[in-house]
């Protein structure tokens, strides 16, 4: 049987580390929801390049990706804090423009960059879940195998993601 040199088969970790991804910023999401009055982002329109905001949205995930080597404890305050932020933010826009509007300004490149975000997270989760958690023993072929993954994946999304967020959402914001 052919074997897939450049994807490999998420294993039982990445599964786990996934599921704690989704947890953490699903719980981080809603509770930003819920903090109304904390924070006022400022919703104006700044035009930003393709490139900036691809070099940003890489950094978050370079970040996310290195807190393998923290057991997960850099991925977990930063999906926390990014999550909370997303979430007030969504909460002022709805307030400002409605749902609706809101939605068709940021849901086609969040199709794309949450899922990049929380692989990347994913990742970062890794070695918690991998040593803690499930008490294997340390592979570097196998880690080096699910981050290779893992930035191919990531790092295309985040590309397309700063494509759609500057062609279509940066001139959409400034309506605000």
């Amino acid at each position: 049987m052919l074997q897939n040199k450049i994807f490999i088969r998420p294993d039982r970790v990445f599964n786990i580390s996934m599921i704690i991804s989704l947890f953490v910023a699903i719980f981080s999401f809603i509770i930003g929801t819920q903090m109304t009055g904390l924070f006022q982002p400022d919703l104006s329109s700044a035009q930003l390049t393709i490139f900036e905001v691809f070099i940003h949205n890489t950094t978050i995930s370079l970040l996310l990706l290195v807190g393998v080597f923290s057991y997960g404890f850099i991925s977990f305050i930063l999906i926390i804090s990014n999550f909370a932020i997303f979430g007030m933010q969504i909460n002022t826009m709805i307030s400002r423009v409605g749902f609706l509007s809101m939605a068709n300004k940021i849901i086609w490149h969040s199709f794309l960059e949450l899922p990049a975000i929380i692989l990347a997270a994913t990742f970062g989760f890794y070695l918690f879940v991998s040593q803690i958690i499930l008490e294997k023993d340390f592979n570097w072929k196998n880690l080096g195998q699910q981050l290779r993954t893992v930035i191919i994946l990531v790092m295309p999304l985040n590309f397309l993601a700063a494509v759609i967020e500057t062609t279509l959402v940066s001139n959409r914001i400034g309506d605000l």
